[in-house]
Parts: C-alpha cells; sequence; structure tokens
C-alpha cells in the first residue's frame, strides 16, 4: 500500500518536544550482540502495549483490556541466550521472517514497514484489500490459515512460522492454541481495536517495528502520521459551525452507537462535530431500537458509517423509516467505502488504522468543507 500523501495548508510550525530523561531501560541507542542498532522506541498513546530496551534486548508487555493483565514477551535477536527472568515459552525471535497474521490492518502495517515476504500465513482472501497480498495467497506464498486457525494448526507448522498475531478478545488467553503453543511458535494478540484514540490505534506500527528490527522506519512513519493528524486537528479548531453527526445503521433491529468514550466518538469531537451520545461514559457500543436512536438523531446534519449501504436505496429498501431522518432527507449520508476491491474488501478496514490523518481529513471535510477546500475524500464517499 503506498503511502498517502496530502497537501496540508498549515501556518506555523509544530515543535516537537524531545525527552531528553529517558530510563536505563530505554536508553539512546539500543543495541546487540549481533551488532543490530536502532533508537528505542517510545509508546506515546496506545495503552494496551508497552515497549522496553535493556541492553542488548527488548521487552515486550502487552496489557489485556478486558482484565488489565499484563503478559511479557523477550524480543531475542537469533542465537541469542535467554535472560534468566524469562521462560522459553515467553522468547520470540527476531527479526520476525514467517509470521501469521489475522486482519488487514496487521498486514498493511507489515506492507508499510517493506516487510510483506514476512507475512506467510493469513485468514483468506475474501476481505483482503490488498491486490498483492491477494497475489501471494493465489500462488501459495502466503498460506490460507482460516479464520479459526486451530483447525490448520498443522498446516501453520509445517511454514515454519515464528509468530502467530491473532486478535485479541475475552476469549484468548494462555491456554488458548495449545497445539501451536506446543510446537513452540509464540502467539502474539492483537488488541490495537481496544485502543480509544486515533493515534493509540496507528501506534501499533512502532510494535510491528521492533518485531521486525525496524524502529527507526516505523517511529519516522508513525512521526509522520502524528505530525499530519495534529495539523488536521488545528485546522479543524478554525470551524465556525459544529454540525450534529448520527452514525451506523441498524444489524438485526438493533442499532449499535459508539459510547461517548470510545475512539470514534473522540474523533467526531477533534473534527468538531456533535454527537448525540458523547456524554456516555462507555468506551464499546450501546445497543439502542429504531425509537431510541431517532430520538436523539432525527435532526443530525449529517449521517456518516452507513454499512453496507452503496445508495440512498440501499439504506431505505433496508427499512422505509430510515428516510425520515433529516440527514437523509438533505442528502447528508457518507459511507467510508468508496476504495473496495470485490465489492467486500475495504481499504477504510485495512488502511484507516495506521492512518487516521487520512481518516481525520475526510471527516473534517465532510463536516466543514470550506476548511478543507483541496482535500478529496479518500476513504469517505457521498451517497446518491
Amino acid at each position: 500500500m503506498k503511502r498517502y500523501f496530502s497537501i496540508l495548508s498549515i501556518i506555523g510550525v509544530l515543535s516537537i518536544v524531545i525527552f531528553s530523561c529517558q530510563t536505563q531501560s530505554n536508553s539512546a541507542t539500543y543495541s546487540t550482540s549481533q551488532g543490530v542498532t536502532s533508537t528505542p522506541l517510545q509508546v506515546k498513546y496506545a495503552k494496551t502495549f508497552s515497549l522496553d530496551y535493556k541492553e542488548n534486548y527488548k521487552v515486550l508487555h502487552l496489557i489485556n483490556p478486558f482484565n488489565e493483565e499484563k503478559t511479557s514477551f523477550v524480543l531475542l535477536q537469533k542465537g541469542q541466550s535467554i535472560p534468566q527472568e524469562f521462560t522459553t515459552s515467553q522468547v520470540i525471535r527476531v527479526p520476525i521472517q514467517n509470521m501469521v497474521t489475522t486482519t488487514t490492518s496487521q498486514t498493511t502495517m507489515m506492507e508499510e514497514l517493506g516487510a510483506i515476504d514476512a507475512i506467510k500465513g493469513y485468514v483468506d482472501k475474501t476481505y483482503m484489500y490488498s491486490q498483492e497480498i491477494v497475489d501471494r495467497m493465489d500462488n501459495g506464498k502466503i498460506i490460507t490459515v482460516g479464520y479459526d486457525i486451530t483447525d490448520n494448526s498443522e498446516k501453520i507448522i509445517l511454514a515454519q512460522t515464528d509468530l502467530v498475531m491473532v486478535v485479541g478478545n475475552s476469549t484468548v488467553t494462555s491456554n488458548s492454541f495449545p497445539v501451536l503453543r506446543k510446537a513452540g511458535i509464540p502467539i502474539l494478540s492483537n488488541t490495537d481495536w481496544q485502543e480509544n484514540d486515533m493515534l493509540g490505534r496507528a501506534e501499533w506500527v512502532k510494535l510491528f517495528g521492533a518485531l521486525l528490527n525496524k524502529e527507526d522506519k516505523a517511529d519516522s512513519l508513525f512521526n509522520q502520521i502524528e505530525t499530519d493528524f495534529n495539523s488536521y486537528i488545528n485546522i479543524a479548531k478554525k470551524a465556525s459551525s459544529i454540525p450534529k453527526v448520527l452514525t451506523g445503521l441498524p444489524y438485526k433491529g438493533m442499532w449499535s452507537v459508539p459510547g461517548g468514550a470510545s475512539y470514534l466518538a473522540k474523533a467526531l469531537e477533534q473534527s468538531k462535530a456533535t454527537y448525540p451520545w458523547s456524554e456516555s461514559d462507555q468506551t464499546g457500543s450501546l445497543q439502542l431500537d429504531l425509537e431510541a436512536v431517532y430520538a436523539k438523531g432525527k435532526d443530525a446534519k449529517i449521517w456518516i458509517n452507513t454499512g453496507s449501504t452503496f445508495s440512498l436505496n440501499d439504506i431505505i429498501n433496508k427499512d422505509i423509516r430510515y428516510g425520515q431522518f433529516d440527514a437523509f432527507k438533505n442528502g447528508e449520508v457518507y459511507n467510508h467505502n468508496k476504495r473496495m476491491r470485490g465489492g467486500l474488501a475495504s481499504d477504510y478496514w485495512a488502511t484507516g488504522n495506521l492512518h487516521p490523518e487520512i481518516v481525520i481529513a475526510d471527516l473534517i471535510k465532510i463536516f466543514h468543507p470550506e476548511l478543507l477546500a483541496d482535500h478529496q475524500l479518500y476513504f469517505y464517499q457521498k451517497l446518491k
């Protein structure tokens, strides 16, 4: 996936605060007995992982957002002896060369760090946006492991996999995937989707940088993302009006709306929009019926993230009552499905996590078009 560049109309220079007081575990330079040298990564926004750099190895801490338990891995160069305080099951040999990924956002981070060759397995190509990944799956360079990877444990083992990255949730424990663990393959739970800050989600690219010994590249990439994101936020502060925004579309009779402490609610606030459920303290979603949503969202000026719909007709074909929302009547409905492959694979889900600066620019363009006159919607499109 090629890096997206946009032209920012910014007055002034953003200052970068450099923290000079570093602990011993995060010193100015990290080196190993194999001669690998890089600058230690500082985690600023993400809450579900952290990194410590010792004299000649790295320690990755994963914080389970469901129970606050911490799991630690030691990232060792190949052939390096295991520190006394760690067990064999905690070791991940780096740089990773044969990895199984399970989400499109994971593969995007690998691709943008120039490590596509290290991807050796993926769940299924149906929802994969990257054509290069699809091609590699078609020609066998990347194996298909299925959505339940336990069914393909043997295939994963035979592929000489050195790491499996799964989607972290409340059911994934240290006892999950016993066959793979017994074979000595480390299982890493990725909980980027539980970060309640867009930059926190993007910062997971630093974890990939540590796994791949590409710290400098990951840091440079994230710093540019952060700078662009904050520049757009500063532009949004110039907004002369704050539109009310409705999100989502019902599924099986229930409307899932983001809680007021969710990453999307925060993004709406940052892009200068008002959100009907902003006062909720939930980080997850609220499950509401149509009547409850209509009561608070009927007068919303703009409606975004409308599920699998590509047109206004798609919306009312689901339920004619959806046409009673003001945003629908005024044709102010937008969805993030402008960039699709095969009608199912979405670049928004593949790239949006890593590039929140593009997402926030799209939102500002939708809410305050006068502030970003030259910006063309990238992920989003207006439904007609």
